[in-house]
């Protein structure tokens, strides 16, 4: 078979995709009439996994010749996303890549951003410690770095930005400001802040004149139908076939997310030594699923027990164990999970002087990176949910003596015992697959 196309560039658990895109029509259109329009700046957020780079990064290969990404985590400076995205402009003003496009830029300004960037080398200052850094130059204003991007008519992609401490968000709405005021001069210049889940006021902190000139944009978790697709444009390129029993439970488990539903596709096809486009069409069978859920736990299990320590963990001594008694609730309903008021009443049964307001607040902090993202509310149902299906299987083994001992009226948790997380976890998924298999139907 001619044109074969490698595992690891279709199913893409850690990287954005390309060959297996899928178009989000819900957004895609208010996503690039943003892109396409002079000055406006973007905030696109959602949860992790959702698809909004891959959403993004499509997108801007479609519109844009090029564009630079500043990937931000904890601890960076202000100083130092500024120095990255003026490093990255480096090949544009080299032979490297002015050369093979239609970019022009003028003698001036590139000695401009050469003479800067000579400034930066020199400019090296060795402490006690003999660590080098870098300073920013006084020359390296905004209005430079928009003009030097504006130039070669990329865009600038700030990831993860809600890492960054909360007094330098405040510094990229003035640079925000900046990039707009100059759109006049270069059309394409924009900035696309990505951050998590409800943040868009926590990426960027802007005054009342940018409110029109900013454009915020939800990339909800994807529906059953877009990830369906993946599946269905990975199968094609791949030459095999997943029985729709298996599509619905990739789905099933994916709850949404688009990192899941490749992860568990990817872990199948390993597990039937596919590596490429095969000659002969291959028909997925239920084992080779088991399989790669185990994969999966196996490759999950340190990092959910971390993931629940945050969530769980007491920052100080009160009445009530708030965030366990919450999250051992919402584990008792299945995977969509249930509204305030469910949850509330199932606290009800083992505590009845739990106050509804300890609820609200733990369900709104349990939403947040602080508390490890770990469940997300749906507002067509107004249901909070697990934000990972395995999330809801890890809880239902965190929690086994409690549960267990539910109609007793004591506390038991700290009766919990040490267990063998893997071994639990993938008993637990294949009871509940012996519930779900079957009962999960797509139409079409």
């Amino acid at each position: 078979m001619s044109n074969k196309k490698e595992l690891h560039e279709i199913f893409t658990p850690t990287k954005p995709a390309r060959l297996t895109f899928v178009e989000r029509d819900k957004i895609n259109d208010k996503l690039v009439n943003s892109l396409r329009t002079p000055g406006k700046q973007l905030i696109v957020y959602g949860h992790s996994g959702s698809g909004k780079t891959t959403l993004l990064v499509n997108k801007l290969h479609q519109l844009y010749e090029f564009h630079i990404t500043t990937r931000c985590m904890q601890g960076i400076t202000f100083e130092q996303i500024i120095l990255d995205a003026f490093d990255q402009l480096n090949p544009f003003y080299t032979e490297e890549i002015k050369s093979e496009t239609s970019i022009n830029v003028s003698a001036e300004i590139k000695n401009e951003y050469l003479g800067i960037k000579t400034k930066i080398n020199s400019s090296f200052s060795e402490k006690e410690t003999s660590v080098k850094k870098r300073v920013l130059p006084p020359q390296l204003t905004p209005q430079a770095l928009a003009k030097f991007i504006g130039e070669t008519k990329a865009c600038w992609v700030i990831e993860d930005f809600h890492k960054v401490d909360e007094e330098y968000r405040t510094l990229l709405s003035q640079i925000m400001k900046v990039f707009m005021d100059m759109a006049d001069d270069y059309r394409t210049l924009k900035i696309i802040a990505i951050g998590a889940v409800n943040t868009a006021r926590l990426v960027v902190k802007y005054d009342r004149e940018m409110n029109n000139r900013v454009s915020e944009i939800m990339v909800p978790l994807m529906d059953k139908v877009e990830l369906k697709e993946i599946l269905v444009k990975g199968e094609t390129l791949l030459n095999i076939k997943f029985p729709d029993e298996i599509k619905n439970l990739i789905i099933h488990y994916s709850n949404g997310i688009a990192a899941v539903c490749h992860n568990l596709a990817l872990n199948i096809c390993i597990s039937l030594n596919i590596n490429e486009t095969v000659e002969k069409e291959i028909e997925v069978i239920h084992d080779s699923f088991e399989k790669a859920l185990k994969t999966y736990i196996d490759e999950s299990s340190d990092s959910l027990k971390e993931i629940f320590d945050k969530a769980l963990k007491l920052e100080k001594q009160t009445k009530f164990d708030n965030y366990k008694i919450v999250v051992k609730a919402l584990s008792f309903f299945q995977q969509d999970g249930a509204t305030k008021q469910e949850i509330f009443q199932q606290i009800k049964k083992e505590d009845k002087k739990y106050p509804s307001s300890n609820l609200s607040f733990c369900l709104d902090k349990l939403r947040k990176e602080e508390r490890s993202e770990l469940i997300k509310f749906d507002e067509a149902s107004g249901k909070y949910s697990f934000y990972d299906p395995f999330y809801r299987v890890f809880a239902l083994v965190y929690f086994k003596n409690v549960v267990i001992k539910q109609t007793r009226k004591k506390n038991v948790y700290d009766e919990i015992p040490e267990i063998n997380l893997v071994e639990k976890m993938y008993s637990q998924i294949l009871e509940e697959l012996k519930k779900v298999k079957g009962d999960l139907k797509l139409s079409g």
